[in-house]
C-alpha cells in the first residue's frame, strides 16, 4: 500500500506553524519510515543562533539518534524543497525518498533569497537514485513563504494592545494619504455614499466585486461578504490568534478613517459573529448615518 504523503505533509506543515510562532522561518519536516514517523522537526536557526538548523538538517539528526546514520528505506517530507546543504545531507544519510510542498523555483519568482540549484540537479551530479514528489499540499505550504503573510506574521507575533493600535494609526495615515494623491477615479463617486465607500475600499484593497459579493443594499447600506486572500487572517490562523480581537484594533480603524475621507458621516463596521475562520466570511458593512 503506497504512503499517504498527504497524510505526513500535514505534520510538516504543523511543524512550519510551530516554528513561525517562535520566531523562526517557517520550514516543517518529517521522516518516516515503514508508514511510521521517525522524527519531525522545523527550522531553528534564529532561536538556537545556528544556520545550518534548518528543518530538514534537524529531522535527519533527530532519525539518526534512533537509527544510525544510514536512513536507507526512509522518506524525507518538506513543506520547502530542500536546499542544497539539506539535500547534500539526504544524499549522505541515504534516504531513497523525498516529497516537499513549495519549490525553489516558486520562491525565486516571488523574489526570495535562496541558491538556485534544485534537489533534483544535486541527485542528478551525486548519481543518487532519490524518488521526487513534489507540490504535495502545495497552497497549503506556499502560505508560509508569501511575502505579506510573513510581513504580517513578524507584526503580530507577540503584539500588544498598544503595538496593534499603533500599527492602525499607521496604516489609517497611508491610507488619508492614497486618498489624497493616488485616488485618479473620481467616476467612483456617486450619489450614492454607502456604494461608493464599498467601491473605494475594493479598489483600495484590490478586491474583486465577486470576492467580497453585496448581500443587502439599501439607500444607505451595503453589506457585503469579504473572500478574498487576506494576508491578516492567514497570519493570525499560523499564530493562533483570535482575529475577533486582533481585526478590530489593527484594522478596522483605519478603513473607517478611509470611509470618512469620501464623507463624514459613512461607517465602516464588522460583524465579529461572522469573521473568517469562525465563518466561511467576513461579513462587513458601510453605512451612511443621516
Amino acid at each position: 500500500m503506497a504512503v499517504d504523503l498527504e497524510k505526513h505533509m500535514r505534520t510538516a506543515i504543523e511543524e512550519a506553524k510551530s516554528s513561525l510562532r517562535k520566531g523562526n522561518h517557517g520550514f516543517g519536516a518529517v521522516i518516516i519510515r515503514n508508514k511510521i514517523i521517525v522524527s519531525q522537526a522545523h527550522d531553528t536557526e534564529e532561536t538556537e543562533h545556528d544556520a545550518t538548523a534548518h528543518a530538514e538538517m534537524n529531522a535527519l539528526r533527530i532519525a539518526s539518534k534512533y537509527l544510525g546514520k544510514n536512513l536507507g528505506g526512509c522518506i524525507l517530507l518538506s513543506t520547502h524543497e530542500p536546499c542544497p546543504m539539506c539535500t547534500a545531507a539526504i544524499i549522505w544519510a541515504n534516504i531513497h525518498h523525498i516529497a516537499f510542498g513549495y519549490s525553489i523555483s516558486e520562491a525565486l519568482r516571488q523574489g526570495r533569497k535562496r541558491i538556485d540549484i534544485s534537489c533534483e540537479e544535486l541527485f542528478h551530479k551525486a548519481k543518487a537514485d532519490i524518488r521526487v514528489d513534489k507540490g504535495i499540499l502545495n497552497s497549503e505550504c506556499s502560505i508560509f513563504y508569501h511575502q505579506e503573510v510573513r510581513a504580517e506574521i513578524r507584526k503580530l507575533r507577540n503584539a500588544s494592545e498598544e503595538q496593534l493600535r499603533y500599527y492602525n494609526q499607521k496604516s489609517t495615515e497611508k491610507r488619508i494619504q492614497w486618498y489624497g494623491s493616488e485616488l485618479p477615479n473620481r467616476e467612483l463617486v456617486s450619489d450614492d455614499k454607502a456604494f461608493t465607500g464599498y467601491r473605494l475600499l475594493l479598489e483600495r484593497l484590490h478586491i474583486r466585486e465577486d470576492e467580497a459579493p453585496i448581500v443587502h443594499k439599501d439607500e444607505r447600506k451595503v453589506v457585503f461578504h469579504s473572500t478574498n486572500f487576506c494576508p491578516t487572517l492567514e497570519a493570525c490562523k499560523i499564530l493562533k490568534l483570535d482575529t475577533r480581537e486582533i481585526c478590530k484594533l489593527y484594522n478596522e480603524g483605519s478603513t473607517d478613517a478611509l470611509m470618512k475621507q469620501l464623507d463624514p458621516k459613512l461607517r465602516f463596521t464588522r460583524n465579529y459573529e461572522k469573521i473568517r475562520p469562525h465563518s466561511r466570511y467576513c461579513e462587513e458593512m458601510i453605512e451612511y448615518e443621516k
